[in-house]
């Protein structure tokens, strides 16, 4: 059995916080992209293997003691943590899935384990619900799932995207301290125009305005800029996010590429976390991009 997890970006957060973890977590939405990682759980040492390099451990052996199995999960991904694409709850849904499923234990539990653990170091607030709703992931009540509240918006349009790693890297912990009660009242504004109107090009607009507060976009002004056929783009620590129209993604591609970036092209994903049976364990260079 493999596990599925799309990639996502927020483009509004307003972090909410509790004295339980469950409880805890943001409002806002983000993109579930087409760009998945793909994980496997089998018994042997409990570890989580991602990208071919041991990751996580002290969270590792916490969700093989509370699966009550030793766990190994091996996980390959187009994107490191760190990067702003919810890595790190990829790798916790994929670990916590993965046991709690050979333990014949249910999924929800597991899912909030992984948000529980997601919250208490600091990696994300967010992301397991957004991942697990897929599409355009609405959080409207914090938490984890089966306790906070998320919806998945159905776009009106199909939309063309480049993915864009520029290397700008931050812990979430330095990044959430940033945020002053100025910038969360702003982006509880933006949350609510973007849930009235359910229109995406509002969603980048508010997604540009809330980030550009956050993260230095005359980074990558310059780059955005020589690209034609650009509806709009946002960024969050590394991630780039750029909507563009379909005959231009070939010009687009070629010209990051020549200034040094590896773009992907993708959509945004239909699905959230999937399960996937089959008895072919994950490749080195197997394609995410389903």
């Amino acid at each position: 059995m493999k596990i599925l997890t799309p990639l996502h970006v927020s483009g509004v957060w307003i972090p909410r916080y509790t004295s339980n973890p469950l409880e805890t977590g943001s409002i806002g939405v983000g993109l579930n992209l087409a760009l998945y990682s793909i994980g496997e759980s089998r018994p042997g040492p409990c570890r989580i293997v991602f990208n071919e390099k041991s990751v996580l451990d002290k969270q590792a052996e916490i969700i093989c003691r509370e699966a009550g199995r030793a766990v190994e999960t091996r996980i390959v991904s187009p994107v490191d943590l760190g990067e702003g694409f919810g890595v790190s709850a990829n790798i916790l849904i994929t670990h916590t899935l993965g046991s709690y499923l050979q333990a014949g234990k249910p999924s929800l539990k597991a899912l909030q384990l992984a948000h529980t653990l997601e919250v208490e170091y600091k990696t994300g607030l967010g992301d397991v619900i957004a991942e697990y709703t897929g599409g355009v992931a609405v959080r409207v009540e914090p938490g984890a799932p089966g306790v906070g509240r998320a919806y998945r918006l159905i776009p009106r349009e199909y939309v063309n995207l480049l993915v864009v790693r520029t290397g700008l890297r931050e812990d979430t912990g330095r990044m959430l301290s940033r945020m002053n009660k100025e910038l969360l009242d702003y982006g509880v504004f933006l949350l609510n125009r973007f849930i009235e109107t359910e229109d995406l090009r509002v969603f980048f607009e508010s997604a540009r305005l809330f980030t550009s507060r956050l993260f230095d976009y005359s980074l990558i002004q310059d780059v955005v800029e020589s690209l034609k056929g650009v509806v709009d783009y946002y960024m969050k620590k590394s991630a780039l996010i750029i909507w563009i129209e379909r005959e231009y993604i070939d010009e687009a591609v070629s010209i990051l590429e020549k200034r040094g970036y590896k773009p992907l092209s993708t959509t945004i994903s239909h699905i959230g976390v999937t399960c996937v049976y089959s008895t072919k364990p994950p490749e080195k260079n197997e394609s995410i991009n389903t």
